[in-house]
């Protein structure tokens, strides 16, 4: 019988009465060592076997079991037998001896069952200690590469801290400024601050005012002039003032249908504008709101848009404090335009009176110009190795080869089609169109065009970039959220080109500049208009003779074009497997 005492089991067997005077005790209890159910079950059924055959054995030689007139049965008879041979090779002579000999069998055969089963308990646990040791051993492994990786991302991240330090001090020397100007600046910034706080303040104000309940005002008295008198006219009923919102989503219902860039601009003005003074009723939008409005534009960071988390004042606040650049005047002009054709669609509906968003100046004259790209510069750039980036090495040679070798516009680039490289008479060359399923067309009607590809181009390797289970060229590419393909390869570029400390005048579309003055500083007879045709540029003459000789130019001028840039030394690292 298992009696559960404690954690462990327990084997119980009650003595019979005869035997209990040979054995001394009434029952048996042994410890099973084990607090499994199964496991004890086990042992206690080999216990229950061995102390049965003590119990048989016991009996056949307690004389109270012994009768004299007794017939002995075959296995009573085989009992004696095993007994007188153990006796006699024992030397026991006593049924005494014989019992004691035997309880002395018992014991040792229960202390071999206690040590075997120490011995499977110590078994266990060393194969629990062996398991622990092994994923101890597994555990050090992993640390210790873990370490490695960690050692040389901080070797990594050291050498990277070492290059940004010099960047930084570099950009501090180039950007000190003179106490004047520090105080001016500070003032300035002050001055917007305190505007925006009180054009928010106002626009809560008027908000609270719209949102008031009409206390209606006191009665004069009636006198019994006016009692006997006809009874006044009511007043006609005045329309609820026309929000910023309901205007908005007019505007881009209207028939014809905006396109949908017009739509995205427009609503991510409207947007920004309503997130600085609320949604204002069309009626108390004047200039005065405009040129407040004006003020928060240039007052934003250039990143204003990336930490969604921060409201407009802390985006002014931080680009205040930390000197951070802030929007450019064509971004702002940009805002402007979008809300101002909003206004014009409004004044031809007699919604408003006035466009106040008209007339403003943004002081562009002060922009930084865009030229070409020097040979120092190129030089510069092709023993600069590209940065770890989301854009692959292998893409931004391809991407810069290409402008470099062409002079096409980056959105022409990052659209180019597998489908777009074609052989046309015998001569390799993009073909630059539209593609109205993924609403991009090219800049201007002269941007579709045939550009023959560049011997240098094909030499390169710029081939073997085709992807058979790929759409584009540049597949690596992804579009932004305003179905751009270039958005982040133009972002990249600008700071790789800030890593190289290229002055701001040098940006990725000076390589156009760059091909345009090759071409036309070329002593050989290759025509303006060809230049053109293959610039996508409209033609400097209006004639209709000049456009009609323009779209029919023969490929061979063009491939003759092309063929006409040449850099005295500049390329980049071909793709894998070529040259």
């Amino acid at each position: 019988m298992l009696r559960l005492v404690g954690s462990r089991y327990h084997f119980r067997r009650i003595i019979p009465s005869p035997l209990r005077p040979v054995l001394g005790k009434s029952e048996i209890w042994i410890s099973l060592g084990t607090a499994g159910k199964i496991e004890a079950r086990r042992r206690a059924a080999e216990l229950h076997a061995q102390t049965t055959d003590l119990f048989r054995s016991l009996r056949s030689v307690s004389p109270s079991q012994t009768s004299p007139d007794a017939t002995p049965s075959p296995d009573r008879s085989d009992t004696n037998k095993r007994l007188i041979t153990y006796m006699r090779e024992r030397g026991l002579r006593t049924a005494e001896d014989l019992s004691n000999a035997l309880l002395d069998d018992h014991r040792d055969l229960l202390a071999q069952q206690e040590r075997i089963r120490q011995t499977d308990v110590e078994a266990a646990e060393l194969a629990g200690k062996a398991q622990y040791y092994g994923s101890v051993l597994n555990h050090a492994r992993d640390t210790a590469m873990y370490q490695e990786t960690l050692e040389k991302v901080i070797a990594v991240a050291l050498d990277q801290q070492t290059k940004l330090t010099a960047l930084a001090k570099r950009a501090v020397q180039e950007s000190q400024t003179t106490q004047v100007e520090k105080k001016i600046l500070e003032g300035e910034i002050r001055r917007l601050h305190d505007t925006l706080v009180s054009t928010l303040t106002k626009a809560i104000e008027s908000t609270t005012a719209r949102s008031a309940p009409v206390i209606p005002s006191p009665q004069p008295e009636v006198t019994p002039s006016e009692i006997s008198g006809t009874v006044p006219a009511t007043p006609p009923n005045t329309k609820s003032p026309v929000l910023l919102s309901a205007a908005l989503k007019r505007f881009l219902n209207s028939k014809p249908a905006k396109s949908s860039e017009t739509q995205r601009t427009t609503s991510r003005t409207v947007t920004l504008f309503m997130d600085a003074f609320g949604d204002l009723p069309l009626c108390q939008i004047d200039g005065e709101v405009a040129g407040n409005f004006r003020d928060v534009l240039f007052s934003l960071p250039a990143s204003h848009g990336k930490n969604r988390t921060l409201s407009l004042q802390e985006e002014i606040d931080r680009a205040a404090s930390q000197d951070l650049p802030t929007l450019s005047a064509k971004t702002v002009k940009n805002h402007f335009m979008c809300v101002s054709s909003l206004w014009n669609d409004l004044l031809r509906r007699n919604m408003v009176k006035e466009n106040p968003w008209r007339g403003w100046d943004f002081n562009l004259s002060k922009r930084t110009p865009r030229r070409a790209w020097t040979q120092a510069e190129m030089n510069k750039l092709a023993k600069t190795p590209w940065p770890a980036c989301s854009i692959p090495a292998e893409t931004f040679m391809g991407i810069t080869m290409v402008a470099a070798y062409s002079g096409m516009r980056l959105g022409e680039i990052c659209n180019l089609r597998n489908d777009d490289i074609q052989d046309i008479e015998g001569v390799p060359c993009f073909r630059i169109c539209a593609h109205p399923e993924d609403n991009w067309s090219p800049k201007t009607e002269a941007g579709e065009r045939l550009v023959p590809i560049h011997s240098a181009l094909l030499k390169w390797g710029l081939l073997a970039l085709l992807k058979a289970d790929g759409k584009y060229l540049f597949s690596d590419l992804k579009a932004s959220q305003d179905g751009s393909r270039g958005a982040d390869f133009s972002r990249a570029f600008s700071r790789y080109k800030m890593t190289m400390g290229l002055p701001p005048a040098v940006t990725f579309h000076g390589f156009r500049h760059t091909v345009s003055t090759l071409l036309r500083n070329q002593d050989s007879d290759i025509r303006e208009l060809w230049i053109d045709a293959l610039l996508g540029h409209e033609s400097s003459h209006k004639s209709q003779g000049a456009t009609t000789y323009l779209s029919g130019i023969d490929l061979t001028n063009l491939q003759r074009t092309v063929e006409a840039i040449q850099y005295p030394a500049f390329s980049l690292p071909s793709p894998v497997g070529h040259i």
